[in-house]
């Protein structure tokens, strides 16, 4: 660790104090490397201009006049030797051994002083002030041609009165010396500290890509980094001082300082270039003494807006439900959660096979929270929702100009996000042969090429997918890869269907009906929505199963709001595809049964396909399947 050398201090002094200071620089060897500059007067202040500027002297101590000189002229602390009361008394103590009568002969300021102390003094002890040498030199002589006192004063009035042939008396101490260096050494200490700052501070505004400048109450540039001194093609040197508003008028802070109001996000545009502008006034109390303006590139902005939005994306993969949040006590669900419990402890492919709304997401991130992929991104993606170009460049991302309108630096797919993880993918039978392909690459190589892209990226993803086609049926069609299919359903899980159930229906609605009565704001019991409901749908088959039930229950929460009750009749009006239910359970309904309850649906919602869907409490993507079924 580099140590901070000794503290360079002036002493300034002329005879009789000089040798005070001669004698006491002993006790500060080791801590500080002191000068003495026996000079005086103009001489005096020349030497330690001189010496500043070579960057000698960190501190100057001096007495009465000449530190109050060297304090207007220098930029360096000055630390003056003070006379105290008790130096005062001291001198007056060895003045009083020479003769009876003692003359304090001083300038005004330590004159005053002496009022404190006048009633310790003998009344013999006569105090004379004096404005210049030439008075001193006056007064010294009438003395000598009368009563010659002892003179007690300064180093200058010491010889003065000496030349006269007057007795004298140094007023300063050994202990005011010491006063003065210990003055100084801390002065100095605390400049280092504040140089150190501001060079900590230079170094941070020259490292920021932003553009930066404070300005004083008058709005001359203090301080200017490299960023904003090169977009204004000038030097931090040449800017310093002069006013903001004079070198780029559209940077102007003279508003901010007037108004002391801050003005942020402001966009400008200067040497070509969309910058966004942040003018806060800077304040002391109540008082505005300046501003400071930051300038930041609008492109650099957008682009860390883009990383911020993939950060957050990467945020959102995360699994929400446990295989413990499954509900029900059937023995069909139970046997469910046991596999997909046993699944977790595995890494190969799972196949979900059940119709909608069973509930495959909530088992496949069940499945992944319970795995040792648990902290790693969970990703899902609906095969059914992507026109296949878009669903390509979503699996697989893509890198820069892959296509018209593709994002600048290209993108990373969700495969890649999914690394180390689990990757969902829903509806996989509705996925494009090509990309079957390309999915199939994924698995066998454990690496995926983004479009466009040259080299290909290692991954180690998890696969679990979902369907409710028959995707045996599919592969035999043609429709589907048998090697993916096979590399797909390594293990197999299947989901019951809400009708096969039993009990189970009578829990998932009592807990979906308090979710949904308190956030409707609804105050009565469960049992006001839950009993009307399970007595009209004693024989509905739930095609949309829990995901349709959920609706069902979302819907009479609302109505329920402000009513004692609901009656078969409230039922019927709200939920109509109740009484048109066939008596067969779903897993039995053949595609005609399901595409007459579709077109049954879709003219309750007089042709809103979206409100026939949460009808029935299916996908959109779903009702579209049913209603292209043939007859």
């Amino acid at each position: 660790m580099k140590h901070a050398a000794m503290p360079r201090i002036a002493a300034v002094a002329t005879r009789g104090l000089a040798e005070l200071i001669r004698r006491q620089l002993p006790e500060f060897r080791g801590r500080a490397e002191v000068s003495l500059i026996e000079r005086s007067g103009d001489e005096a202040v020349d030497v330690i201009q001189g010496l500043v500027r070579s960057g000698l002297v960190d501190a100057v101590i001096a007495a009465g006049q000449t530190a109050e000189r060297l304090r207007t002229q220098l930029a360096i602390p000055v630390s003056p030797i003070p006379v105290a009361g008790y130096d005062i008394l001291h001198a007056l103590a060895r003045a009083s051994e020479l003769a009876p009568r003692i003359v304090l002969l001083t300038r005004s300021r330590l004159a005053e002083s002496l009022v404190a102390l006048r009633p310790l003094l003998r009344p013999d002890v006569n105090a004379l002030v004096y404005d210049r040498d030439d008075e001193a030199r006056q007064l010294l002589r009438d003395m000598a041609q009368h009563d010659r006192p002892v003179i007690v004063g300064s180093s200058q009035i010491v010889h003065l009165a000496r030349e006269a042939g007057l007795p004298a008396v140094l007023v300063y101490s050994a202990g005011s010396i010491a006063v003065a260096l210990e003055a100084a050494l801390e002065l100095v200490r605390v400049a280092r500290a504040e140089e150190a700052k501001r060079r900590r501070l230079d170094h941070i505004l020259e490292s920021l890509s932003e553009g930066v400048v404070a300005v004083d109450a008058d709005e001359r540039v203090q301080t200017l980094n490299p960023a904003l001194a090169r977009l204004l093609g000038v030097s931090p040197a040449w800017a310093a001082g002069r006013r903001l508003s004079d070198i780029e008028p559209l940077l102007s802070l003279a508003a901010v300082i007037r108004d002391g109001e801050a003005r942020r996000d402001e966009v400008t545009q200067l040497a070509g270039r969309p910058l966004v502008t942040q003018r806060l006034p800077l304040r002391e109390g109540d008082v505005t003494v300046g501003a400071v303006l930051t300038l930041q590139d609008a492109t650099a902005i957008e682009r860390a807006e883009r990383s911020l939005r993939v950060a957050d994306r990467r945020r959102a993969f995360r699994a929400r439900y446990r295989l413990e949040d499954v509900i029900g006590e059937s023995p069909a669900i139970v046997a469910a959660r046991v596999l997909a419990q046993s699944y977790a402890e595995s890494d190969a492919a799972v196949l979900i096979e059940g119709g909608s709304g069973t509930g495959k997401e909530l088992f496949a991130q069940g499945i992944h929270l319970a795995s040792r992929r648990a902290v790693a991104p969970f990703v899902a993606l609906n095969c059914a929702a992507f026109p296949e170009q878009l669903l390509e460049s979503e699996l697989f991302g893509y890198e820069d100009g892959a296509f018209t309108g593709s994002r600048r630096g290209g993108k990373p797919g969700l495969i890649e996000l999914a690394n180390r993880g689990t990757l969902f993918l829903d509806e996989i039978g509705d996925m494009p042969l090509p990309l079957q392909t390309r999915l199939l690459r994924v698995l066998q190589e454990r690496e995926v090429l983004r479009l466009g892209g040259g080299e290909p990226v290692p991954v180690d993803v998890r696969i679990i997918a979902a369907t409710h086609a028959d995707l045996r049926r599919s592969v035999g069609e043609g429709r589907f890869r048998a090697d993916l299919y096979y590399r797909l359903n390594i293990l197999s899980l299947r989901l019951p269907a809400l009708a096969e159930r039993g009990e189970d229906l009578r829990l998932l609605a009592g807990r979906l009906a308090r979710d949904a009565m308190h956030r409707a704001g609804a105050t009565q019991g469960v049992d006001a929505l839950l009993a009307p409901l399970l007595e009209a749908a004693r024989s509905y088959p739930w095609p949309g199963n829990v995901r349709e039930l959920q609706n069902v229950i979302e819907r009479l929460a609302v109505a329920l709001r402000g009513r004692v009750g609901l009656d078969q009749e409230h039922i019927r009006q709200l939920v109509p595809e109740l009484a048109l239910s066939p008596a067969t359970p779903v897993v039995a309904q053949s595609r005609q049964s399901r595409r007459a309850m579709a077109e049954q649906a879709l003219a309750a919602a007089r042709g809103d396909r979206a409100g026939a869907a949460k009808q029935l409490g299916i996908s959109r993507t779903t009702l579209w399947r049913w209603l292209g079924e043939p007859t």
